[in-house]
């Protein structure tokens, strides 16, 4: 790679043959093909919207919905929540439920006494039979949390109104990851996720659907959830460390070298710039493991990245203050088999982590290194052969 005077930087004439070997490069077509793919969601700009991912998943759940897939997508989420021990739900009863006795709301309005508004609960599942009366109350947020009480009321509500008449009663919190919330109930609550329960169900089951609309529809939603919610696109991902590898040069140029305008908004002005900070201390932590190479920190709009070498090898995401994931990422040469084989000895739960075939997150690594202050240590030893 060509370089001016100033090592830090490329030269013009070596962007302009790498961005035109970029244009050149046959993934890089794929790839705009693959985003540019039609998508229902994508194209009334609803992606991100939760009023709009209630209003479909509530159909989904709904046993008598028209998508005709009678209780499949339900009866899952029921047996994955019968796995709460704080739900008195038994997997073995489920299916002697009467699914045709169902009634899915929502928008629910519950009064808050002590406050002039009220709260609405997202996705109300009532059954309604003499011996099977079961309700189940689902909380759903994307870009939001609760607000304070919030839970509480919905949880007094659900007392008041269905265990008062005998009612079982399951309490929903669902989120991207299962992340928990910040009402003091909480213990009531049992965190559900898109990850984990519903793209994996929907994935399960939609090569299995004969109407061709609806399978279109359940396609879209999870390619929607995928890439908006969980901003994961499986073929997608692949293309783009395909393209990543072979033009890793100006990529890294164009992060290195975003403006320093946006860095000063972002991550020292803005409310993020608690991660700037998180990032400099681990960045300080790992300048005393290894001595002998150069480290320094990149920014982009969204995650700060660690760097060995000018090669991107850790990015630091923010989820609610102090909270954030650790990305790891892997170069070329790498044996990301060890790294797997440390966190299963470490007991670090799988849970907590996706793995693909060029980076695995760990999600809320700020509680891992309470649990561990080592941890990020052995990684980096076991990745870069450190005595």
């Amino acid at each position: 790679m060509a370089k001016n005077n100033d090592e830090s930087v490329y030269s013009e004439e070596q962007i302009k043959q790498d961005y035109k070997k970029l244009l050149h490069d046959p993934n890089f077509e794929k790839l705009e093909t693959e985003l540019r793919k039609p998508n229902i969601f994508s194209i009334l700009g609803i992606g991100r919207m939760e009023i709009r991912h209630s209003n479909f998943l509530a159909w989904l759940l709904d046993p008598n919905g028209s998508h005709g897939l009678g209780n499949r997508i339900l009866i899952r989420v029921l047996r994955d929540l019968s796995t709460d021990k704080k739900n008195k739900l038994d997997i073995l009863d489920i299916n002697k439920l009467n699914f045709n006795n169902v009634e899915v709301s929502r928008e629910v309005p519950v009064k808050f006494k002590d406050k002039d508004k009220n709260g609405y609960i997202d996705i109300l599942i009532i059954f309604r039979d003499d011996n099977d009366k079961l309700v189940i109350c689902i909380e759903n947020k994307i870009d939001t949390t609760d607000f304070d009480g919030q839970l509480t009321k919905y949880r007094e509500y659900v007392k008041e109104t269905f265990e008062e008449n005998e009612y079982k009663t399951i309490l929903v919190y669902l989120t991207p990851k299962g992340a928990n919330s910040n009402n003091t109930d909480k213990t009531k609550w049992s965190n559900y996720s898109y990850k984990d329960g519903i793209i994996q169900h929907l994935g399960n089951i939609q090569n299995s659907i004969t109407d061709s609309t609806i399978k279109t529809y359940i396609s879209d939603y999870l390619t929607t959830l995928k890439s908006e919610i969980m901003s994961t696109n499986d073929s997608a991902t692949d293309l783009a460390y395909k393209i990543y590898e072979q033009n890793r040069e100006i990529f890294d140029f164009v992060n290195d070298n975003i403006s320093k305008e946006v860095i000063n908004a972002v991550w020292v002005e803005d409310s993020k710039k608690w991660l700037k900070e998180v990032a400099e201390k681990l960045l300080s932590d790992i300048k005393n493991i290894d001595k002998e190479n150069k480290y320094g920190l990149g920014f982009t709009k969204t995650y700060v990245s660690i760097k060995r070498e000018g090669t991107r090898i850790y990015s630091l995401y923010p989820n609610n203050e102090p909270k954030y994931s650790l990305e790891v990422n892997f170069t070329k040469n790498e044996d990301k088999q060890k790294i797997v084989d440390l966190l299963n000895q470490e007991k670090i739960d799988k849970s907590k982590w996706n793995e693909n075939s060029v980076y695995f997150i760990i999600n809320n690594f700020d509680e891992v290194l309470k649990q561990n202050q080592k941890i990020l240590e052995k990684i980096h030893k076991i990745r870069f052969d450190i005595k």
